[in-house]
């Protein structure tokens, strides 16, 4: 039993807003306790789990819709990078040269502010005809 003096009072006693982790969950599970809406689950077995499919605003079940680099290919002497992302999200996509290794040195070659969902691409001009071998990823950026 709930007593409050105003209807508003009462409502949010009974039925507490829920954060935007837990409206997502219910949107894509039904509800926030299901085993696969877990945050650490992975539902769709894509290798993303449902916190980083949340933050990077994709559908956590459809394996074929991740945060990810889904294609690079040589145009000339250029190299083309296509990546999935998620709608209102701000990415980026990063080069690193094969000198700095895998462990730091990444600069931003691109950034995306306020994206439709869907694939975006880079074309990195010249890629190829650097000395040294470079290394691409996609970042989330706040």
């Amino acid at each position: 039993m709930v007593v409050a003096d105003n209807f508003a009072t009462a409502y949010n006693a009974l039925f507490p807003a829920l954060s935007p982790f837990q409206t997502w969950q219910i949107y894509y599970f039904g509800s926030t306790n299901a085993p696969s809406a877990n945050p650490g689950a992975d539902p769709d077995a894509d290798g993303q789990n449902n916190w980083a499919e949340f933050l990077a605003g994709t559908d956590p079940t459809n394996s074929s819709w991740s945060f990810r680099i889904t294609g690079i290919a040589t145009e000339g002497s250029d190299v083309r990078v296509t990546w999935l992302v998620g709608a209102g999200k701000t990415n980026a996509l990063q080069m690193a040269s094969g000198d700095a290794g895998l462990s730091g040195g990444f600069t931003n070659l691109f950034t995306v502010t306020n994206t439709t969902a869907g694939a975006n691409n880079y074309l990195d001009i010249g890629a190829l005809t650097n000395s040294s071998a470079r290394y691409y990823r996609v970042r989330l950026m706040p």
